[in-house]
């Protein structure tokens, strides 16, 4: 068995998409041995965010000049060596915060008109995050910095080396558990996630808005901002725990209710419950209303997620 672990960068996000112009990588074997790294530079075709120019509050500086990758591949020449790897058979494939990276991958195969393959993956972010019992997702330096992981000598936003450091935080783990990653995986079984889940997630993310004809709330943005605190938050000195085990993430329609989306989200944490962010943790789906349930149910009929209303919450567990 080989693990493969992955970083992207990108010339821009714009409209939620991101234009990639690195993708590195580095294979090694059970025992964290490297066996091959790559940093593939690719032409983004499209223009480049001052903020990743270092132009501005908190911006980053990208490995290389903007010369640099104008003359290299565009994604679709890229395109069949990077889907190799991961379809690998032999490979187990790992990233840091993956979700993002996962994305841009989707969003440069549509530009392309590319397929995004059929593959698993598993976030190392998850895993530590579980692991160290963090109710927010830290950064990847705060987590190596967290357990004393050296990384001066590598480059950040290189994806090589974002890459190279995302195995060490993974190994570490490994070592200060002694938990293989088979096992690490078995243990925080949130971490893994596939393609075809994650295109079924875009899909409930991207779903057309509708106008429910609330009122309107001058303090949604400071609520929306409570309710993204409250995401992973679990207190253990609650005594109701029949939504133990549950995990509840909401639609982005139910959100428009950001009153009632808050006060449910206590609600469930007081019961032992979770709210998470991605489709890949939950066991539930909360929607709006019976429509939504309608409108969503072909997505949800593959998988093992249990699509519900607000209402219904408190029946669960009981």
């Amino acid at each position: 068995m080989k693990y493969l672990f992955f970083d992207c960068e990108c010339a821009n996000c714009y409209n939620h998409e991101g234009k990639i112009c690195s993708f590195g990588y580095v294979i090694t074997d059970e025992s964290f041995k490297i066996i091959e790294e790559q940093d593939l530079i690719i032409n983004p075709d499209a223009p480049f965010d001052p903020h990743v120019l270092g132009v501005g509050y908190n911006s980053i500086d990208l490995a290389y000049t903007p010369v640099r990758f104008k003359y290299a591949p565009k994604f679709d020449e890229r395109y069949s060596s990077i889907m190799g790897l991961f379809v690998d058979p032999e490979t187990t494939v790992f990233g840091y915060a993956v979700e993002n990276d996962i994305g841009f991958l989707s969003s440069e195969c549509r530009r392309y008109h590319k397929e995004l393959l059929h593959f698993a993956y598993f976030d190392i972010q998850d895993i530590y995050r579980i692991y160290r019992e963090w109710d927010r997702s830290p950064s990847l330096e705060d987590a190596l910095k967290d357990l004393d992981v050296p990384f001066d000598d590598y480059a950040e936003h290189q994806s090589s080396d974002d890459a190279k450091m995302s195995m060490l935080l993974l190994k570490r783990m490994a070592r200060d558990t002694g938990l293989s990653p088979k096992e690490l995986i078995a243990n925080y079984p949130t971490c893994a996630d596939n393609t075809s889940l994650f295109q079924i997630q875009e899909k409930v993310f991207q779903r057309p808005s509708r106008d429910l004809g609330l009122p309107y709330d001058s303090e949604y943005r400071d609520k929306s901002r409570t309710f993204n605190e409250l995401i992973h938050y679990i207190d253990d000195s609650v005594e109701d725990h029949h939504l133990q085990g549950c995990r509840f993430l909401f639609s982005n329609l139910t959100k428009q209710d950001m009153t009632t989306s808050l006060a449910l989200a206590n609600h469930i944490i007081d019961g032992s419950g979770e709210v998470v962010r991605y489709l890949k943790e939950a066991t539930h789906y909360v929607v709006y209303d019976e429509q939504e349930r309608t409108e969503v149910a072909d997505l949800f009929a593959p998988i093992n997620i249990v699509v519900v209303l607000p209402k219904e919450i408190d029946n669960i567990g009981k």
